[in-house]
């Protein structure tokens, strides 16, 4: 009888349905790990086809010819994790989370020293929000906006905001390209909800898959220590397991996404608004920025 954990066996099932032909001879990336002075990184573990060619969970996609192939993938900024959707699923669109790029800038600007004057000075506050903004933008106009908004700003301000631009500029537009962090036109443009357990959200045509492809962050408040023994650890996967067969059951009979709040519909509304008066010619692109600036989320002090 198969001991091998359901979401691991899921992970190879769905990989199965991708690939089937090349499957044994891939390397392909199932886990991630956080390092103490390095972002997040992929590790590549080479599967060995041996070892599960006799799981049921691998043998049925292959039997029915399956097809795993994403429409659109939503992750965070991590490169490598880019390069491998981008490999993997050429054909996807991929979208990286709106509120990992807002807390970004708002890190540098705390990194930058600038949360004082952030805090206390409502220009300062604004000209932030709508750099938080861009990507609310249809990209073909994201470039040129944020062109007009540097060039806009006073002397002062230029001064001011100098090094949090140079950071824009080499982050936003040298090292991530624009269509990975524009979200215009998305409905759903963060991974808040599957970010405790690294869910993947990939919409098909027909239905939604969720795919768990790695579980780390959960691991880390579950075990609520650094360095975890192997007891503590084989005690923490046999209780996602359970847990994960259950929630399996709950979707296979029809468990939708979690209910939108209140708040969320509110700012929604106000963005499909702003988006119909631009598209109708009723607002030019900055009053439009100026417009979506105000449905970021405000910083506590």
């Amino acid at each position: 009888m198969w001991a091998i954990p359901t979401f691991i066996a899921i992970i190879f099932g769905l990989l199965a349905y991708y690939n089937v032909k090349q499957f044994s001879h891939r390397t392909v990336p199932i886990v991630r790990r956080r390092l103490e002075v390095q972002l997040t990184v992929m590790i590549l573990v080479e599967v060995i086809f041996n070892f599960f060619a006799t799981s049921p969970t691998i043998i049925l996609p292959i039997q029915m010819k399956l097809d795993f192939a994403p429409k659109i993938v939503m992750s965070d900024f991590e490169p490598a994790l880019m390069g491998v959707v981008k490999t993997e699923f050429s054909a996807a669109t991929h979208s990286s989370c709106y509120f990992h790029f807002t807390q970004a800038i708002y890190r540098n600007i705390q990194r930058l020293g600038l949360c004082t004057i952030y805090n206390h000075d409502d220009d300062v506050k604004h000209f932030c929000r709508q750099l938080k903004a861009l990507p609310l933008l249809p990209e073909p106009v994201i470039e040129d906006t944020y062109d007009e908004l540097v060039r806009d700003l006073s002397t002062n301000m230029s001064k001011t905001m100098k090094h949090l631009l140079e950071y824009f500029q080499e982050q936003w537009f040298a090292k991530v390209p624009v269509s990975q962090w524009c979200v215009h036109g998305l409905s759903m443009r963060t991974n808040n909800n599957a970010e405790g357990t690294h869910l993947f959200l990939f919409l098909l045509k027909t239905h939604t898959v969720i795919f768990l492809l790695a579980f780390h962050s959960r691991f880390n408040r579950r075990v609520l220590v650094h360095h975890p023994n192997i007891w503590s650890f084989i005690k923490f996967l046999q209780g996602e397991e359970s847990r994960f067969y259950h929630m399996n059951i709950q979707f296979a009979a029809g468990l939708g996404a979690r209910a939108k709040q209140a708040k969320t519909i509110v700012i929604q509304r106000r963005i499909d608004c702003l988006d119909k008066r631009y598209y109708d010619g009723l607002i030019n692109v900055m009053e439009y920025l100026n417009g979506l600036s105000f449905t970021v989320p405000k910083r506590k002090k």
